[in-house]
Order: structure tokens, then sequence, then C-alpha cells
């Protein structure tokens, strides 16, 4: 099987840009891109009627949409108030995704905050659960929960963990952010041998479709003692940091078909460097 891959921002492309939500997909189009991350980080803001524009123009343009839930949520929240917080920012998410006719919602699982990981995973399964049946209750099927992975040592979020999640719950599926996961290792991805091994973990834990219709972010990235610390651009670092066309040939060599999210700095234009890469290699 073939393997086939549409790239697209986080967000709305950058300069020379100028619009909003509607007017990105034919834009990216004309990029040659085919997906786009609608950015809620900072909260959900948007109506109806601009979901259901932004829905027809990503349609007719062949834009695959998909959602970013706000950044501070945590399904394993001490407080009472903040975990009720957490399950109301996902359901507006999910409700505006559903407008949007987005396949996915990304999201940040949990915060540690200095408990046993297992006790904090278990937290954010029950929250999560909830959040399934709210979202049953209000007839939206086609959304899924997406819990993306960390990139830092304080949070919820390894490979394993997100797996977990994932295959203890209805709607949730694993987004794997490749720049996270070489934080968090402290440079963990050398080569093929990484992706191999990511792939190959969700494959085993979710079952095969999981790896040919996966949704993931990319982005060079710089990293501390305790995981991320900024995104960078494609190429502006010393080395690549995670390396790009070796995430390419493993994508290739073994089929594996899905979404690729830019998340560096350069957002549309450096989705279109990744996608010449991969072309490139799709090509040999």
């Amino acid at each position: 099987m073939a393997s086939e891959i549409r790239f697209g921002p986080a967000g709305l492309p950058v300069h020379p840009f100028e619009g909003g939500a509607a007017d990105a997909p034919a834009y990216l189009r004309k990029e040659g891109l085919d997906a786009m991350e609608v950015e809620f980080v900072r909260g959900v803001h948007m109506g109806d009627a601009l979901a259901h524009k932004v829905r027809s123009e990503a349609k007719a343009n062949s834009i695959k949409l998909s959602c970013h839930a706000p950044y501070w949520i945590n399904c394993a929240a001490k407080e009472p108030q903040k975990l009720k917080g957490a399950i109301r920012n996902l359901m507006e998410t999910a409700r505006a995704a559903h407008f949007l006719g987005a396949e996915v919602i990304v999201f940040h699982p949990s915060f540690y905050l200095g408990r046993p990981p297992k006790e904090v995973l278990e937290m954010t399964k029950k929250t999560l659960k909830e959040v399934e049946e709210r979202m049953k209750s209000e007839g939206i099927h086609d959304v899924w929960l997406g819990a993306e992975t960390a990139g830092k040592t304080t949070q919820l979020g390894g490979l394993e963990e997100t797996i977990e999640l994932a295959s203890s719950l209805e709607r949730v599926r694993v987004v794997p952010d490749f720049a996270h996961l070489h934080a968090r290792g402290n440079g963990w991805i050398k080569g093929k041998e990484q992706y191999t091994e990511i792939f190959e973990k969700i494959e085993k834990g979710m079952g095969r479709k999981a790896v040919e219709n996966f949704h993931s972010h990319f982005s060079e990235i710089e990293y501390g003692e305790y995981g991320e610390k900024n995104h960078a651009a494609l190429g502006s670092l010393p080395k690549p940091s995670p390396p790009f066309r070796p995430l390419c040939e493993v994508l290739v060599e073994n089929g594996y078909s899905g979404t690729i999210i830019s998340e560096t700095p350069m957002l549309d234009l450096d989705a279109k460097k990744m996608k010449r890469t991969f072309l490139e290699v799709q090509k040999k």
C-alpha cells in the first residue's frame, strides 16, 4: 500500500497571507498543501456560521481540517474547578470540530504535579471517559480526541502513556508529536530506528488502522534538562533536531498514511518543505 501523506500548518499561513480562517483553505491549496489545524489554543472563539464557512471552503479546496484544544487543559487537575474547566474546554472544541467537519481535536492530556504517573494516567482516563459520554449524548460521533505526546517531562504524554489512553477509551487517538518525543527523550530521535519504533508501538497497541490514518505534528526543537524549550524552523539549528528525511523514509517503506502538521514558526512554508522532501523520498 502506497503511503499518502497530507501536509499543512498549525493555524493560518504566515506572511504574505492576509485573511481569516475561511480564506486559508484556498490559499493553502494554491501552495500545494492539503491540511490545516484550526488553533483554539487560547479558547474556542468561532461561531457556527464561520465554522460552516470554513468547512465549506475546506471541502471545496480538499483541505483536511483538525483542531487544537486550549493549552490550559489538565485532565488530572487537583482542583475540581480545573477538572470541570478541562471537560468544558474539550467539549467546546469538540463541538467546534463537529461544525467544522474536523476529524480530530488535539489536546495536551495532563500534568504530573509531583504525583505518580500511574495515578495521573488513571485520573486522565476517568476525565476523558466523561468527555466521551458527553460527546455521545450530544450526538458528536465524528470527532476523535487526539492525545498529543508531550515535550516536557513534567507532563503526562510519553508514547506508551498516550497509547494506553487510546487503547483504554473509545474515542481517543494517539497524536505523535515527533519534536516533543525527541525533546522529552533528550534528543532521542536519531534516524529511522526511532521513527520505526514509534510507529511499531502505535500499530501494536492500536492496530493497523492507527498507522493508516495517523495525525501528527512535526517541527525541529530546542530542548534542555526538562524537555521542550522552543519549536524551531526547519534548517535553523546547527543540525536537524529531529531529522525529517528519515521519517519520510519510514513512512514510504511501510506504507503508513496520515497527516503531518507543521508546528514550526514558519508554518505553511515549512509544511511545503516537508512535502517536497516526502515526494523526493517517495519517487526514489
